[in-house]
């Protein structure tokens, strides 16, 4: 799930895209926006589909290449989601291979705020 927030003086845009696993080989996209920018809904359109579409081969390029089991190199705050996906999952092995306690790599909610 990613929220974009972005402020100039009195004009704002607020999104909201989330990817959902459907199966095993293949996730879904939702995408929300609200804006007070003086712009045309079907020009808007035009720049969803192709940043959308920009996130949808990433993610199949992602995809591809982690089926190789690569060595990730995450950074601090921006990746801190994915790191905490892979701890979990390891962690769910290791719970059903042992039969012991899932350990969840959080201990409650946190808030991450970065910029870029």
């Amino acid at each position: 799930m990613r929220t974009e927030e972005i402020r100039s003086g009195k004009l704002w845009f607020s999104s909201l895209t989330t990817v959902t696993p459907v199966r095993r080989d293949l996730s879904r996209i939702d995408f929300l926006a609200a804006w007070n920018v003086p712009l045309p809904v079907t020009i808007f359109r035009s720049f969803a589909k192709t940043f959308l579409r920009q996130d949808q081969e990433t993610m199949i390029q992602q995809a591809e290449g982690l089926k190789h089991n690569p060595r990730l190199m995450l950074i601090d705050d921006a990746d801190r989601p994915a790191k905490w996906y892979f701890a979990l999952k390891a962690n769910l092995i290791e719970a059903r291979r042992t039969g012991g306690a899932l350990v969840h790599p959080m201990d409650g909610p946190v808030t991450l705020r970065w910029r870029s």
